[in-house]
């Protein structure tokens, strides 16, 4: 007993100096690797904060297809996981008893309607008939009546009128032959003779111009040129000559349409004494015209009996129609279409099942599932510090485990204005106020389905290619900053100046400095100013002790 005693002290004295031995390597060890570290150095680069949340893929619709018919499944044409297009025809509801029903009311309401068809022509021809002969008698009676009015002086006023155009006509004729034409002749006779004039000086002209050349007094342009002269005047000739003979031929149209309207005047003044005889006979026509409207008036009268029975015919049709239309749209209801193109999700029925119809007193029978896949959302739950954060149109990465993996892209659509309520995170957490938002996914492609996991980050911060350093490398004096930086060929050991700094954005591991520090400038970590930290594992001085 004492032997295995004093074993297994000596085993546990072992054990404890081999211990120690190995914690002294240990330590060696990783002073060792802390006396290689590199250098830290204020460095460009990106400094950026995402929100990450994680949420489940949703179709961008989903519609539940339900039937405003009570009836028996008869067909289902489609399937899940088939893809169908808005209007597309997907099931029907059996129609027998509905179209029954429809064939019967339709024959009631073409049975009233020919009553009031019926009714309504007869009404319509008498009151036809009858107002159009009042109007007719009416019409006659105030024209006639202002014709008897006027006729004395419609008389009087067509003989002077008529007077008065012929003496304008016989005018305008005379004034025509001796002013108008005669003018326009003199114009014309006297240009045709200007051309004529000139065409003789003309020659003269070439004349002499040749006779010049001859004797070697001018040169063969000057005679080219008379010859142009005479070609011109020729030319000129013709043109008035022409022009005469045009006019000529209009003045003699114009003379004889003159003399026509002479002609006219004259037959329209013949005309006018002969209707003279027209007063005797416009008071005759004035009382026919009121023994006409007396009849007409009294025969509108008779109209007016009819009205009764129609209206009350009617009144029956438009019941009738109202039942009527309403079984042609439970007819139409037994088709059920596709309300939007998509993914069969769910097929709730089956062939010969009944369906319940869909009305303000029940919430109907379910029979597909619809889902556009055509965009995607992700549905995340974000804290209220986070998403004060977010805007809408932000871009947004979209991890997809199912998807092995690929990053989409996508946008933030939808905020909510309110928040969900508070959402108790772990039980002995406080309850986070949480905001439903809403993430689209630009291209979703084929493999997404609704229901999977997905991570968005968000990114609300980036600063590429700015001043930054570690965060633990900032230290913070009350409302300033600073760094403490080494002068370059330092020892590590060398604890650097302490340098005033202005900072910017802020990420988890760096910081962007906008002020007071260069590229390249080799940093020092700033004296801990917290409580002391130690462990079972802290071994030897703090670091900054002797």
């Amino acid at each position: 007993m004492k032997s295995g005693y004093w074993v297994g002290i000596g085993a546990l004295v072992a054990f404890c100096a081999f211990g120690g031995f190995a914690v002294q390597q240990f330590q060696k060890t990783m002073n060792a690797k802390k006396d290689k570290k590199p250098e830290v150095t204020v460095q460009r680069g990106e400094v950026s904060v995402s929100v990450i949340e994680n949420g489940t893929l949703n179709a961008i619709k989903s519609v539940e297809v339900k039937s405003r018919v009570s009836g028996r499944v008869a067909k289902l044409l489609v399937d899940e996981g088939d893809e169908v297009e808005a209007g597309q025809l997907i099931a029907v509801i059996d129609p027998q008893e509905t179209q029954l029903q429809v064939q019967q009311n339709a024959a009631q309401v073409r049975g009233a309607q020919a009553g009031v068809e019926r009714a309504g022509i007869e009404i319509e021809q008498r009151r036809v008939t009858a107002q159009t002969a009042l109007q007719r008698a009416e019409a006659t009676l105030r024209q006639v009546q202002l014709e008897l009015k006027a006729q004395p002086t419609l008389t009087s006023a067509a003989v002077q009128a008529a007077e008065s155009a012929l003496v304008q006509a016989e005018e305008s004729e005379r004034q025509l032959i001796s002013v108008t034409q005669s003018n326009a002749r003199v114009t014309a006779t006297t240009s045709v003779q200007d051309a004529q004039a000139n065409l003789k000086n003309a020659s003269d002209e070439m004349d002499r111009q040749r006779q010049l050349l001859d004797k070697g007094y001018v040169a063969r342009r000057s005679v080219q040129e008379a010859e142009v002269q005479l070609q011109l005047a020729q030319s000129r000739l013709a043109n008035a000559k022409e022009s005469l003979s045009t006019l000529e031929a209009s003045q003699n149209v114009e003379r004889k349409l003159a003399a026509e309207r002479v002609r006219q005047a004259e037959a329209d003044l013949d005309r006018a004494k002969a209707n003279s005889i027209q007063d005797g006979v416009k008071r005759e026509q004035y009382r026919q015209a009121q023994a006409a409207v007396r009849e007409a008036r009294a025969q509108l009268k008779d109209v007016g009996a009819l009205q009764a029975s129609r209206r009350q015919q009617a009144a029956t049709v438009e019941q009738l129609s109202t039942v009527l239309r309403d079984g042609q749209r439970q007819l139409g209801e037994t088709r059920i279409v596709a309300p939007i193109s998509g993914v069969v999700t769910k097929r709730y029925m089956q062939i010969g099942e009944l369906v319940a119809s869909l009305n303000s007193f029940s919430a109907g029978s379910p029979i597909f599932r619809i889902e556009d896949r055509s965009k995607m959302l992700v549905k995340l739950q974000v804290n209220e510090i986070d998403v004060a954060k977010l805007r809408i149109g932000m871009p947004a990465k979209i991890t997809v485990d199912a998807a092995e993996g690929q990053t989409l892209a996508g946008k933030v659509a939808k905020i909510a204005p309110t928040s969900i309520g508070a959402i108790q995170t772990a039980p002995s957490a406080d309850p986070v106020v949480k905001y439903e938002v809403e993430v689209t996914v630009l291209d979703p492609g084929a493999a997404l389905k609704t229901g999977m996991s997905a991570k968005c980050a968000m990114k609300v911060i980036e600063r590429k290619n700015v001043l930054r350093v570690p965060v633990d490398y900032l230290g913070q004096d009350g409302e300033k900053y600073f760094l403490m930086i080494r002068a370059e060929g330092s020892k590590p050991e060398d604890k650097g100046k302490r340098t005033p700094v202005e900072i910017g954005e802020r990420s988890q591991t760096h910081v962007e400095i906008t002020k007071g520090a260069a590229e390249g400038a080799i940093l020092a970590l700033p004296a801990f100013s917290g409580p002391e930290r130690k462990g079972m594992m802290s071994f030897g001085p703090e670091e900054g002790e002797e």
